[in-house]
């Protein structure tokens, strides 16, 4: 016959009290629960007591965990193994029911016959005939454990047993309560010291590969984990309860994610989701700063690989190309990068023109090694298909041709290994200061495609050096500027069709009496007799100075700096 105790204790003289061999019982659970908070040295002490004070041969006492499971935290020494393993579900068996309806349950026989015992083979339920469970109830009039006692026959639990373990109980909800409330502000300063200790390791930490098992350990621990693991880049899948999957980000750029699962099916509550994201947050942290490192790593190898290769020192090319992961056999370009010099923007204006190019050529081009000083910049970049391909690339990174970045971009011709980079370093820079004198607005200067250019960038600019030619010449582009005429241009197209007058003044859209007046204004101001001069030496002298305005002619005084 079944019997549903109604809680709560029995008032003193009611004659329901226990015997008095069982008061003393119970001081010794006053005294037990009151010498310690240390939760697992109470619920031993406590069992023991019970198990001696009722006569039983077995006690179990369950505690609510994540999800209202039950979960069995303490036991007489011959069920001890099950301890943090045997699991009721909410309102499951004789400790279910009694926790879900706040009730003490007295079975004084054939407990196994009730339709609400829940069967366990390694507890040997079989053998016993009595149970009786009664429920722990917080201050909070909350239910937060149940105690359970078994009893084997010829001794039957009687209703004086079930009394005294709700007396028992009563005593013990107090000091499980208080030593669970110290478990979890120990479990909190635990959490503390480790994410400081994390914090430190974080700190410490040169790479991804000396952070991540630090924080995996510190996730495993706090979080009661039998698995933990930090997936770097793209997640890899969906994660199924009972785990944990918490999102690394930094400065809004997500990482990865911290992934934490437990084997024995527990659920991971918002205290867990919460300690979980401040795991992943030092994390995210962590994985930020190495990478800043490496990428600052990487751009001052970058730094000294540019200039030891445009210098021709190539001792310590080799390992700091190994260190960049550049294969020698692989055909590169050189590029250099210059602010257009008509570009009148602010100096942060100009330094987002370089930043932005050097992203755009990055993204496009894997394998750029780009150094980038101030407003101006060069680099080496992988051949993608052909040279003419790489090039469209670049241009490609100017943005749209109707309003590209204000710069001007030299690119040298291909080659292969350490030993020709210093050439097409210089060849670059100087196809990108002679663009000037090629386009009339901002773009891409291939070193192939300068013409007559790429034999005059190697002749003396010294404009001290003495040449009657272009010392006449620069009379002539001072006039011009002076007056807003076109006398050079004039001589540049009549040189251009070999002194044809009718082709001259048809490709300036003059009279051909217009352009007769215009020749003899440019013999009055340069001194030169356009007819009697030998006309190759002209042309270039004229080339000549277009590339001394280029080369010497700053975009915006004093702001542009020549690559070195």
């Amino acid at each position: 016959m079944a019997e549903d105790l109604e809680g709560g204790l029995p008032t003193a003289g009611d004659g329901s009290g226990p015997p008095p061999d069982e008061r003393a019982i119970l001081y010794q659970i006053i005294r037990t629960v009151s010498s310690s908070v240390d939760l697992d040295e109470v619920l031993r002490g406590v069992v023991r007591l019970i198990v001696e004070g009722a006569q039983a041969q077995s006690c179990f006492v369950w505690l609510v965990e994540g999800g209202g499971r039950l979960v069995l935290r303490a036991a007489s020494d011959r069920y001890a193994q099950a301890v943090g393993r045997a699991v009721l579900g909410p309102g499951e068996g004789l400790a279910g029911w009694a926790a879900e309806h706040r009730r003490p349950v007295f079975l004084p026989d054939a407990a196994l016959a009730d339709p609400r015992a829940r069967y366990f083979p390694e507890f040997e339920e079989e053998r016993y005939q009595s149970m009786v469970s009664v429920p722990l109830v917080g201050k909070d009039e909350a239910v937060f454990g149940v105690i359970g006692i078994h009893s084997l026959a010829p001794r039957t639990l009687t209703e004086d047993d079930a009394r005294f373990v709700i007396h028992a109980a009563s005593l013990v909800a107090g000091a499980v309560e208080n030593a669970r409330l110290y478990a979890a502000a120990r479990r909190r300063v635990e959490a503390l010291e480790r994410l400081a200790d994390l914090s430190v390791r974080t700190a410490g930490a040169s790479r991804v590969e000396e952070l991540l098992p630090a924080v995996e350990e510190v996730a495993q621990v706090l979080l009661r984990a039998d698995e933990a693991r930090v997936e770097v880049g793209e997640a890899r899948g969906r994660t199924a309860p009972p785990a944990l999957s918490v999102t690394l980000a930094a400065d809004g750029d997500v990482l990865g994610r911290l992934v934490v699962s437990r084997h024995d099916g527990e659920p991971f509550d918002d205290a867990d989701r919460d300690l979980a994201g401040g795991i992943a947050a030092q994390a995210a942290i962590g994985l930020k700063k190495l990478d800043l490192i490496e990428r600052l790593t990487d751009r001052t190898l970058i730094r000294d690989l540019l200039a030891d290769l445009a210098a021709g020192r190539l001792d310590g090319v080799r390992e700091r190309a190994r260190r960049l992961g550049w294969d020698q056999g692989a055909e590169l370009v050189a590029v250099a990068a210059l602010p257009w010099r008509g570009d009148d923007r602010d100096d942060a204006a100009r330094l987002d023109a370089i930043e932005r190019f050097e992203e755009a050529i990055t993204a496009a081009l894997p394998g750029v090694m780009f150094d980038r000083r101030g407003d101006t910049g060069r680099g080496l970049v992988p051949v993608r298909g052909d040279a003419d391909r790489t090039a469209d690339e670049l241009r490609a990174a100017l943005g749209p041709a109707s309003e590209p970045l204000p710069l001007v971009v030299g690119v040298s011709s291909s080659f292969v290994g350490p030993t020709a980079a210093a050439v097409a370093l210089r060849s670059a820079a100087e196809a990108a200061r002679a663009a000037p004198a090629l386009r009339d607005g901002p773009g891409v200067v291939v070193w192939d495609d300068l013409g007559p250019y790429k034999y005059l960038l190697g002749a003396t600019a010294d404009p001290a050096a003495p040449d009657r030619h272009r010392a006449a010449l620069r009379r002539l582009r001072d006039y011009d500027r002076a007056r807003r005429t076109e006398l050079t241009r004039t001589l540049e197209e009549l040189l251009a069709r070999r002194g044809h007058v009718g082709a001259t003044a048809e490709a300036l859209y003059v009279h051909p009496n217009t352009l007769r007046q215009r020749l003899t204004r440019i013999s009055a101001v340069s001194g030169l007799d356009v007819r009697s001069e030998d006309w190759l030496t002209l042309e270039i002298a004229l080339r000549l100075l277009r590339l001394e305005d280029a080369i010497g002619q700053p975009a915006s005084p004093g702001r542009t700096r020549p690559l070195s």
